[in-house]
């Protein structure tokens, strides 16, 4: 009797508990992330489908590989050093960024604090976000962790609770409100200084906020600092971790990743970086990520999609930048810029004192093509850097393809007296100012420049002076050489006379040299003999 009853009350709670979560949609949202309830009004496997036939405007692009029909609702795959955009489908819509908003949190607190840092969690930090799995729990106010144990908490287990924590300690140590309101100012500030302009950050967790958002493409400008950075890179590439939360805990906490392209995972990637995950409801699945081959180091991210399709989707957004797009080194194929020092200069006692380029591009810039363009399909474009002694940067090379930014590279002086030089070339010299409309193709990272003032250049063309120098040289030994024909001959008749009395004048004053030297040969051999004959009496 007493079994059934407590089969009874089991089957009575857990039709209760069926009820709760049926009728509490952000409940079972929280405790059951990256799952799919389909419900009777939302069928979100047909949204994804739908979301694929939307535009994808890099396949407008002349000459551009086309890119993969994907469920996300936007996505954007972007080289993380030249920010070249190789895949862009409505990048700039604001999206939700859930979890992945805690990249940006990780990456202020790299930037701003040392490992062994100590942050102390407070009231607010614990209890203003949900009891649920996302929480790491069993930490009371006043309690205190390091910070590189705080961030892989962050990371690895998306722990909300911690990411309030890790926002309010650095806002407190940058001299601000130990507040995630006063972490949120920075965070705008900083991807507003990362050249974003589509975001709007409330949260250090990413916590649905009807004010909190972002875009595909901002959130690849802050994935490309943040997975330049090798520990975060090791935090958010993290399958699981076990630390001790308190000093006097027996036991280790074990803490493991939701993320399926981990190793080990069934969606494993073996060329990735780093990795997060995100999801609210409104948002649906979020994922950025960053991935490395052959030197090509590329940075992914999808909004509004459905798992485990956002693993699918990033894997082929991957496999498409992998294989249709190389790095070409600038210095190897520029020639137009490129002034190196003269073969006749090379020598054990240089004019200079060293056969180091006067002018030359940096060594490691690169940009980056379709594998069918070539370097010469680009256009060039140079821009003057300002003069100041704190750098031997001269000028800058920005380059486009199709009409889309794909790299830049400094003009760098390596004679750090000689003033700034003008580069011969028909490209004209320019600032491009990129338009940025909702929904297509961003043309350039940089926020537009104010007009500069103007400076005095002294414009050089090493080629067209030695070239020059020559002609002069020319043109003075043929004008000798004139002059030397001139004074020697005449071509006209009256000329031919005065040639003629000059010759004969010279003919007598030269007959009349030879009679003096005959005359006086002939007296001195007299008064020889004279003497002679004296002698001989």
């Amino acid at each position: 009797m007493n079994g059934t009853k407590r089969i009874i009350n089991r089957l009575i709670a857990g039709m209760a508990l069926v009820s709760v979560l049926i009728s509490n949609l952000s409940l079972t949202d929280a405790l059951l992330p990256g799952s799919i309830i389909v419900h009777a009004d939302v069928d979100y496997m047909e949204q994804m489908d739908q979301r694929k036939t939307l535009p994808i405007q890099s396949n407008a692009i002349a000459n551009w590989p086309q890119g993969p029909a994907i469920g996300a609702e936007s996505a954007i795959l972007m080289e993380m050093n030249t920010h070249t955009i190789l895949y862009a489908k409505n990048i700039h819509e604001k999206s939700y960024p859930a979890s992945t908003t805690k990249i940006l949190t990780c990456l202020l607190a790299m930037q701003n604090c040392t490992m062994d840092e100590m942050i102390t969690f407070s009231h607010d930090s614990i209890h203003d976000v949900p009891s649920d799995g996302s929480r790491l729990g069993g930490v009371d106010p006043g309690d205190t962790m390091p910070m590189e144990q705080a961030l892989y908490c962050v990371l690895v287990q998306s722990a909300n609770d911690v990411a309030s924590a890790v926002g309010e300690h650095v806002a407190e140590k940058l001299g601000k409100e130990k507040s995630v309101e006063a972490f949120s100012e920075l965070m705008n500030e900083k991807v507003a200084a990362l050249g974003g302009m589509d975001s709007h950050f409330t949260n250090c967790n990413g916590l649905f906020d009807e004010d909190h958002y972002t875009s595909a493409y901002d959130l690849a400008l802050i994935g490309c600092e943040f997975f330049g950075n090798e520990m975060l890179c090791k935090m958010s590439s993290t399958t699981s971790y076990h630390f001790r939360l308190k000093p006097d805990d027996e036991e280790d906490v074990w803490i493991a990743s939701k993320n399926q392209l981990f190793k080990g995972k069934p969606y494993e990637y073996q060329y990735l970086l780093g990795s997060k995950t995100g999801y609210v409801s409104q948002s649906r699945q979020t994922l950025v990520s960053a991935a490395e081959k052959n030197g090509m180091k590329l940075v992914c991210v999808v909004f509004m999609d459905e798992t485990p399709y956002q693993f699918e989707d990033t894997i082929t957004l991957f496999q498409y930048g992998f294989e249709n797009f190389q790095r070409v080194p600038i210095k190897d194929n520029e020639t137009k810029y490129n002034i190196d020092t003269m073969d006749f200069f090379d020598t054990e006692n240089d004019l200079f004192g060293d056969s180091t380029p006067l002018i030359s591009i940096e060594n490691d810039a690169y940009i980056i093509l379709p594998n069918t363009a070539e370097f010469s399909d680009t256009v060039s474009t140079l821009t003057y850097a300002a003069q100041s002694t704190d750098t031997n940067v001269i000028a800058s090379i920005n380059y486009t393809y199709s009409g889309v930014p794909v790299g830049e590279c400094n003009l760098v002086f390596y004679k750090s007296s000689v003033p700034a030089f003008h580069f011969s070339s028909n490209e004209s010299v320019t600032e491009i100012v990129p338009k940025a409309p909702e929904g297509e193709m961003m043309t350039s990272s940089e926020p537009p420049a104010k007009p500069q003032e103007e400076i005095n250049v002294i414009y050089i063309d090493v080629k067209k002076v030695i070239f020059g120098v020559i002609i002069a040289v020319a043109v003075i030994v043929l004008i000798i050489f004139v002059i030397t024909i001139i004074n020697n001959y005449s071509f006209s008749s009256r000329g031919q006379s005065s040639k003629r009395r000059r010759s004969r004048r010279r003919e007598v004053h030269a007959a009349r040299r030879q009679a003096r030297r005959n005359s006086r040969w002939h007296n001195s051999s007299r008064r020889q003999m004279t003497r002679i004959r004296k002698g001989r009496r």
